[in-house]
């Protein structure tokens, strides 16, 4: 009576067991077999070295400052900036001729200028308020191209570093009507000017703060 039983078992699972191995291997016999290809070389520097966000091989401003906002080359804003600098060069009255006192001051002037090979500077003459306006201003214009040459001849300077304007007496030092007053207005001043890149911040949650 047992074995009759087990009989139509062991029959159904050989059919199950061959069942399963048709359809294994149709499975196996429609997967298509994918070739992977070579590796592609990479042409291009895709290292970030300064972290701004762009790739080396578009970058043209490198070192940029951490959290800076910058454009698509990572580059940021760029700011002229202009000091003023005082050199004490005086004239004597109706006059733009330098004394050596004055060349030792332009001295200074130009040991600046070669230090700083990316600074630029503009000479400016002035005048006392003495005398006709049209005759100060010649005054002035010659007085700054006095220092200008001398810059240029003596020590040197590239021209295209340095220029000259004259003011006459529109920009008075001493207001006042005195022999000092008018002495100390033949003078001349030197403005230097240079681009200083400045990296501009992204805004973050402490941007408010530190604008306070």
């Amino acid at each position: 009576m047992n074995k009759l039983s087990i009989k139509p078992i062991e029959v159904k699972t050989k059919y199950l067991v061959v069942a399963f191995a048709v359809l294994f291997i149709s499975a196996c016999a429609d997967t298509s077999v994918v070739t992977l290809e070579d590796s592609v070389q990479q042409l291009y520097d895709l290292t970030d070295y300064d972290s701004d966000g762009v790739v080396k091989a578009r970058e043209k401003c490198d070192g940029t400052s951490i959290g800076a906002a910058i454009d698509n080359y990572g580059c940021g804003t760029q700011t002229s900036k202009i000091m003023p600098f005082k050199i004490d060069v005086k004239f004597v009255n109706n006059s733009y001729q330098l004394s050596d006192q004055a060349n030792v001051d332009i001295s200074k002037l130009a040991e600046l200028l070669k230090m700083n090979p990316q600074i630029n500077v503009v000479i400016e003459g002035h005048s006392s308020k003495v005398g006709v306006a049209k005759l100060n201003q010649l005054l002035s214009n010659n007085r700054a191209k006095a220092v200008a040459l001398v810059l240029i001849n003596d020590f040197k300077i590239n021209e295209e570093r340095i220029s000259s304007i004259g003011y006459g007496f529109e920009r008075l030092e001493n207001l006042a009507d005195t022999e000092q007053a008018h002495a100390e207005n033949r003078r001349i001043m030197a403005e230097i000017s240079h681009i200083e890149k400045i990296d501009d911040l992204k805004w973050t949650i402490y941007t408010v703060n530190q604008a306070n």
